[in-house]
């Protein structure tokens, strides 16, 4: 026979609102030796409460939604280990979804989370973009966080997530001052903040290491030449390049990517740098630009973005942009649990740092 919150508070010899008090955390109206006492005797029967009792008598189910896009991106299981780190400190469960990239599943994820009345909801959204999927949290009076995206709206919650512009502007500047002058930029889906971010962070580092020199930016759409002097004054002959294609953040995309471009007619190899908008299209470029034979940094240097387990695992292990993947979960679980609380943060969007970590896919300086 189940033991009920009325048998524990007959054995202890207090009210069931002491016990209830005792389960929920919550200081008032019970002192040190008796809340000692409780906890002696719930450790010693092994009594567990009914959530959805407790969930109906306080207003809170004490859970929390996450929805990502791809949890075979081996970008979120950090992500997610930290939120749940944080979340299980403060006694809270964490219910998961992945949305698979599609934006109907994701809108189907947060109904059934709103259904299950989570006290909050933290999102790494197919898209980036204020609509009515906000709206409706706003209404329902239901905290959330976006992660890893970056929404231009006074609605959007509170938001964690990466300076996208400086960690590209840090790989082309290593890059061009490496010697890099044909430089080829796989970007990820356009409709996303971060690519975005990353892209104007590439043409804006590109311009800035390349001024003085002629240079010309390939779209893939034409080209947008630009004249200029090397340093001593001489018309350039050959101006510094950017050649932009967009792929999908997948380690097939990368590759099919470099592989139409080695594939096309041409004798001259050409770009002499790649940089990716994650690491998983950097492996892929990598992979491309092995079966073609071409050496690794010696010929191409390639950077990805994220700095993934497997970025140290390939041959020969890959430069990138690092993320702080783990921390970013941490301080967006913490910034949703003071909203939950109640609080109004000051400081409800948190920009976090990158780092180059220079290893073997590019030349040391």
């Amino acid at each position: 026979m189940k033991t009920t919150i009325a048998d524990m508070a007959k054995k202890a010899g207090v009210s069931t609102a002491t016990i209830s008090r005792v389960l929920n955390d919550r200081a008032e109206g019970v002192g040190a030796q008796t809340r000692a006492r409780i906890k002696a005797l719930i450790e010693e029967t092994g009594f567990q409460a009914c959530g959805v009792a407790r969930g109906l008598a306080t207003g809170k189910s004490r859970s929390v939604g996450l929805i990502i896009p791809d949890i075979a991106n081996p970008f979120f299981p950090p992500l997610v280990r930290g939120i749940e780190d944080a979340l299980q400190a403060r006694g809270y469960s964490l219910f998961l979804c992945d949305s698979d990239r599609d934006m109907q599943k994701e809108k189907s994820h947060l109904r059934v989370l709103l259904e299950k009345r989570v006290d909050g909801i933290l999102l790494s959204s197919t898209i980036s973009g204020f609509d009515g999927r906000f709206r409706d949290l706003d209404e329902r009076g239901v905290p959330y966080v976006l992660l890893d995206r970056v929404i231009d709206s006074d609605k959007a919650g509170g938001q964690v997530y990466l300076d996208n512009r400086k960690g590209a502007r840090l790989a082309v500047e290593y890059l061009v001052a490496g010697g890099a002058r044909r430089l080829l930029f796989i970007n990820g889906p356009e409709e996303l903040s971060i690519s975005r971010l990353r892209r104007e962070g590439v043409e804006e580092a590109f311009r800035q290491t390349t001024a003085g020199y002629g240079h010309r930016i390939d779209k893939g759409t034409g080209s947008e030449p630009e004249s200029g002097l090397d340093p001593a004054g001489k018309p350039v002959t050959e101006p510094v390049s950017l050649l932009y294609r967009e792929g999908d953040y997948t380690v097939a995309g990368g590759e099919a990517v470099v592989e139409a471009i080695l594939g096309a007619p041409g004798q001259r190899l050409p770009f002499d740098a790649i940089f990716a908008g994650n690491d998983l299209m950097a492996i892929g470029a990598l992979r491309a630009c092995k079966r073609h034979r071409i050496r690794i940094p010696q010929q191409v240097q390639i950077i990805g973005f994220d700095d993934i387990e497997l970025a140290r695992l390939v041959e020969p292990p890959l430069s990138t942009i690092a993320q702080p993947t783990f921390e970013m979960g941490i301080a967006g679980a913490q910034l949703l649990l003071r909203l939950m609380d109640g609080e109004k943060p000051r400081r409800r969007t948190l920009v976090m740092e990158p780092r180059l970590v220079v290893r073997k896919t590019t030349r040391r300086r």
